[in-house]
């Protein structure tokens, strides 16, 4: 029996090598499992070391389920793996699916407006079809198309946005609700970053473009 706590500490160590997580709670359970005989088949069992044993393997139980889970193979719509190549490709297929599931899919017709200037936006809106203009000043600056964002700066700031953006042609959108953006956000910090790394480049690429269309004017 003596072999078994050999065993069991050896199964420790690797799980401490162990950069993957998983691994580290399966190597885990299988020591708890070598270690558990060893402590009944004693002349005198330590029953409180067995019943520890089993606390932490059922929670490293519990936590490999739901590590299997959310490693399970994502399947996206033909809609949504479009909108995700355009403009999340720095997120993971799964943290896109738990991204679009806070938000909702619109649909606006050519001449209507998607926001207009010095309106306070309570949303962040990206394109997935279609197209829409946008004008400072009665002048048009930009043309946004599929994949291209509408309130990024508002989002960021919580200032009104500075231009009118309208549909030249039926759009369709994903549009997610600011507060409950932001409250899912600051519980994913890292999904975060990823997301505001995204609506940076997209504000730089926006900012440039209407500069240059200004310029030129």
């Amino acid at each position: 029996m003596d072999i078994l706590i050999h065993v069991a500490n050896v199964l420790y160590l690797g799980s401490y090598l162990m950069r993957d997580i998983l691994w580290l709670r399966i190597l885990t359970v299988v020591a708890a499992c070598c270690l558990m005989p060893y402590f009944y088949f004693r002349p005198e069992p330590l029953l409180p070391a067995i019943y520890w044993n089993l606390a932490f393997t059922a929670l490293n139980v519990y936590w490999i389920g739901r590590l299997l889970l959310e490693r399970r193979p994502v399947k996206l719509s033909q809609a949504e793996e479009r909108l995700y190549c355009m403009a999340f490709r720095t997120l993971t297929p799964r943290e896109w699916l738990k991204l679009l599931k806070l938000g909702s899919w619109e649909q606006r017709q050519r001449g209507e407006q998607i926001c207009e200037v010095d309106q306070v936006l309570d949303k962040l809106i990206v394109i997935d079809s279609g197209r829409a203009e946008v004008a400072i000043d009665n002048k048009i600056v930009a043309e946004l198309r599929p994949g291209q964002f509408i309130g990024g700066m508002s989002f960021f700031t919580g200032k009104p946005v500075g231009a009118t953006v309208t549909a030249t042609e039926p759009v369709r959108l994903v549009c997610w609700p600011k507060p409950r953006l932001s409250r899912f956000l600051k519980q994913h910090p890292e999904l975060n970053n990823a997301l505001q790394i995204i609506l940076g480049r997209e504000l730089t690429t926006s900012l440039r473009t209407s500069w240059t269309a200004i310029a030129g004017a």
